[in-house]
């Protein structure tokens, strides 16, 4: 007998891997944590047995607000044309590793915006390709993939600049060519500042 394939929330298939992500809301601020096994059960049991997640992102209430539904139909649309059930948001929701560097990127983009450049934010994160954002994902991970550490610089800040900042039309290869150079330059600037050496600092009433 053919054991059914159980899918979980956004396309999570733990017959494929335990690789996922976990969106979990408790009602004022949203986190995103990387896992990288599946014990099997619902989520919340006996997380001691796994490998320790890594957090990614945490967001206010208010900004995830802002973006959820817009998230949402984007993935529901891709579960239903590969003919798997749309979900929705719950307090802990679970993804499917591509879904979750994209919604990653996203919540990045936004999480010190102004909530009125948020608008731009999605219609630029919806004209990439889920290739492209998922590298775009790979390449912030490889050195600011933790919720506070390294949030201000590097690519995690040229994202959200160029984001919120740079509405694109057109293609989404259109839109990463477009985004590429404000990128790499906000990724220059940020290694500069981390090779210039701290300045020693005077006592008082010396100059």
């Amino acid at each position: 007998m053919t054991r059914r394939r159980q899918i979980y929330d956004f396309g999570f298939d733990p017959s494929q891997g335990g690789h996922h992500f976990e969106l979990s809301d408790d009602g004022q601020f949203v986190t995103l944590v990387e896992w990288f096994a599946w014990n099997g059960t619902e989520p919340g049991d006996d997380e001691k047995l796994l490998p320790a997640p890594e957090p990614k992102v945490h967001l206010d209430r208010y900004r995830w607000s802002r973006i959820a539904a817009a998230v949402a139909d984007e993935f529901n649309a891709r579960l239903r044309r590969a003919g798997l059930r749309p979900a929705t948001w719950k307090a802990r929701t679970l993804l499917a590793p591509h879904f979750g560097k994209e919604l990653a990127l996203l919540m990045w983009a936004v999480e010190d915006v102004d909530p009125s450049l948020i608008p731009n934010v999605i219609v630029n994160w919806r004209g990439f390709a889920p290739e492209e954002r998922w590298w775009l994902y790979t390449t912030i991970n490889a050195t600011a993939g933790h919720p506070e550490h390294g949030k201000d610089r590097g690519w995690r800040k040229a994202i959200r600049i160029a984001l919120a900042e740079n509405p694109t039309e057109g293609t989404p290869s259109s839109a990463l060519r477009e985004l590429a150079p404000l990128l790499e330059a906000q990724e220059r600037r940020s290694r500069r500042e981390r090779r210039r050496p701290e300045q020693p600092r005077l006592p008082l009433g010396e100059s």
